[in-house]
């Protein structure tokens, strides 16, 4: 058996050449053998060959050459296969080109998806959109209708250009000077809100708020340490009426409340941690009426609203 192994594969011949004229096969030549063998085993039994099938060639190999027999074995051929243990020449050539004709599961590269104010979404539900020409209209339309309704029918219409100008970042600035009525006519926010979110997850927020998160908001802060700004929050979100003039009102107070709940993010050790504070500072801003909002934002080095 080991014999006729030999002869049909490439290498073989050498082997029993070298045995010949040696009477001994070198350590390059032996696993040469083994190789060559294992193959062999592989391609007559499949991948995980039996005991019994491993000791036969094993027999074989020391029973073909005889000089490789080891003398202080029980059967002689324990270092090319020994049964009991597992282990030997066979064993871990066996165990080798397991590992490397095993398919490992290929993984699935995840997909990298924006979060935040840069990912896109997609609208829930949306009436029929304009394009081209028929955009560019309704958009010249909405700047001068006194008609409060034409303008949030119109705004619906162009949602999806919209949402292509805020995810340019070229574009991003120019959503306010090609819709101005933004500024003028309140509910046209909340009404892209509510097309890009649904009816259910846009007032699931507010619904809340009052009754469920701010009274766990304001308790969970005051579990934490005490410090000058913490409490100022905490006084102002307890006070829905009352409010000095230089603190923020009950709903924002108890907001800003939740950046003392959060913990510090995880990131490359190079980036700088922020206090709460000063988070705040970068969550809102508080203007005056009238106050140029284009002058604040270039007055900012960071992009994110």
């Amino acid at each position: 058996m080991v014999k006729n192994a030999l002869t049909r594969k490439p290498g073989g011949e050498e082997i029993l050449e070298e045995y010949n004229a040696e009477n001994s096969l070198s350590h390059r030549t032996r696993r040469q053998l083994v190789n060559i063998l294992a193959s062999d085993m592989t391609e007559r039994h499949g991948r995980i060959p039996s005991r019994k099938q491993k000791e036969k060639y094993a027999l074989g190999i020391i029973t073909l050459f005889p000089s490789l027999k080891d003398p202080f074995s029980p059967n002689g051929y324990e270092h090319f296969y020994d049964g009991v243990k597992g282990t030997g020449y066979i064993a871990w050539r066996l165990k080798t080109m397991s590992r490397s004709t095993t398919k490992r599961p290929v993984k699935e590269v995840p997909v990298h998806q924006e979060q935040g104010p840069k990912r896109r979404r997609l609208a829930t539900t949306l009436p029929q959109q304009l394009d081209g020409d028929a955009c560019k209209e309704a958009i010249s339309f909405l700047v001068h209708s006194p008609d409060e309704a034409s303008v949030f029918q119109k705004m619906k219409m162009t949602f999806q250009h919209r949402q292509d100008l805020v995810h340019d970042p070229q574009r991003t600035a120019d959503v306010f000077k090609t819709f101005p009525r933004f500024l003028d006519v309140k509910g046209l926010v909340n009404q892209d809100f509510l097309l890009l979110f649904g009816a259910e997850t846009a007032t699931k927020l507010l619904e809340k708020w009052d009754m469920s998160f701010k009274p766990k908001v304001i308790k969970e802060a005051k579990q934490l340490t005490q410090s000058t700004d913490l409490c100022r929050l905490i006084k102002a979100a307890e006070k829905p009426t009352e409010s000095d003039v230089n603190d923020w009102d009950s709903d924002m107070a108890s907001l800003l409340l939740l950046l003392q709940l959060l913990p510090p993010t995880a990131g490359r050790k190079r980036r700088t941690k922020i206090s709460p504070t000063d988070a705040a500072h970068k969550m809102v801003h508080f203007h005056k009426s009238c106050c140029s909002i284009d002058e604040h934002l270039q007055a900012r080095d960071g992009k994110q609203p």
